[in-house]
């Protein structure tokens, strides 16, 4: 027994010098690079997307990028982290990449055009379905969560404007997203310790 609590006491404190070291490595890197102690590392992946979501992708994405920028986040090189990602893959991406968030949007975006009435002159018929999905996970949290927006509707042709859809969805998302361009997630001090404040959520599925 005796033998077994000291093992466990060796584990703990060898696991506590792994993750002090780590953090220090974070920091000397971030100095090197110009950016702060407590700039966090965000290995921020491309949106996944299924239907013809082509322009959302490239709106969301933008969106991300206007959030996690410098000084409080250095976003890392995504280059072999690409490809078919699920949401559970992102614990696994933190640990390989050292990333202190890790985030993938996933976007369902389909539009469908139904023509009216050979003697009907009125405007064409947009229906669309999009979900937007940012899936989330923290190092120091070790749960994914999903932060979504949502958009049904069936207008006629000429009303449709996708960027006001997007606009739209984003609000919902912001409602919950945890991740601001200045944080409101952690304290704002890039020098002195930080307190962890991000809202609980889980995914949705």
């Amino acid at each position: 027994m005796k033998k077994l609590m000291t093992f466990i006491l060796v584990l703990f404190f060898s696991l506590s010098a792994a993750l002090l070291s780590e953090a220090s490595d974070t920091r000397e890197m971030n100095r090197k690079m110009g950016y702060f102690d407590n700039t966090r590392t965000v290995l921020l992946l491309s949106p996944r997307v299924s239907g013809n979501g082509g322009e959302a992708a490239s709106y969301v994405k933008g969106e991300m990028k206007q959030i996690f920028r410098y000084p409080y986040y250095r976003t890392l090189d995504t280059t072999g982290y690409e490809g078919a990602l699920t949401p559970a893959d992102l614990p696994r991406l933190a640990d390989e990449s050292g990333a202190d968030i890790v985030v993938l949007p996933v976007i369902q975006w389909q539009q469908w055009i139904f023509h009216r009435f050979l003697f009907d002159d009125g405007d064409d018929i947009i229906q669309t379905r999009a979900v937007v999905d940012i899936y989330s996970h923290k190092k120091t949290d070790g749960a994914v969560r999903d932060d979504r927006g949502t958009y049904f509707a069936t207008e006629d042709e000429g009303t449709v404007r996708n960027v006001y859809i997007l606009d739209d969805i984003m609000k919902k998302v912001y409602k919950t997203f945890p991740y601001r361009r200045v944080p409101t997630d952690v304290s704002k001090s890039l020098t002195g310790e930080t307190e962890d404040k991000t809202p609980k959520a889980v995914m949705k599925g």
